[in-house]
């Protein structure tokens, strides 16, 4: 039991640093990145947004879809302050967000990389907003509550002692 115990701990952990860089990630690139793309020229803007996937596939896509393995183990394996019902909103929010990247943000992505165009970015700006930002700020509260419930209880159980 102890030794569950500990695991649960892990996995959680190692969810919460998972989910909270992909959160950071996300929202640097839809803040930042993705509106300064409106002043790439023409010219030069398949170029750069070739170069720009390849730093962000391997900073902040792979990690995502990584996130999703220890968040399935969470059914199984989590603190026991953690009820089940936020796993499964967490895990609900971020199948929004994989739907929305596989079906919206990647083909948009896909044409931008063949030729820039102003309608396309900004259909990439809203759709991420709508489907991915706001998903992602759900998910991050979710995954708050249940640091601070694992927290809270932690707290306690020292307070007893």
């Amino acid at each position: 039991m102890e030794n569950k115990k500990k695991f649960s701990g892990v996995i959680f952990s190692i969810y919460i640093l998972i989910s909270f860089y992909v959160f950071g990630g996300g929202v640097v690139n839809a803040l930042v990145a993705y509106p300064t793309w409106r002043m790439v020229g023409p010219e030069e803007f398949v170029k750069f947004h070739q170069v720009d996937a390849r730093f962000i596939i391997p900073t902040f896509v792979i990690f995502f879809f990584l996130s999703f393995i220890p968040q399935l183990l969470l059914f199984w394996f989590r603190p026991a302050a953690i009820p089940t019902w936020t796993v499964w909103l967490a895990l609900l929010l971020n199948s929004i967000v994989l739907i929305s990247t596989v079906t919206i943000q990647i083909p948009i992505q896909a044409k931008l990389d063949q030729a820039f165009s102003l309608e396309l970015i900004e259909k990439l700006i809203s759709t991420d907003m709508m489907y991915r930002r706001i998903p992602m700020f759900l998910l991050a509260a979710t995954n708050f509550t249940m640091l601070y419930k694992v927290v809270a209880k932690s707290h306690s159980i020292e307070a007893a002692e």
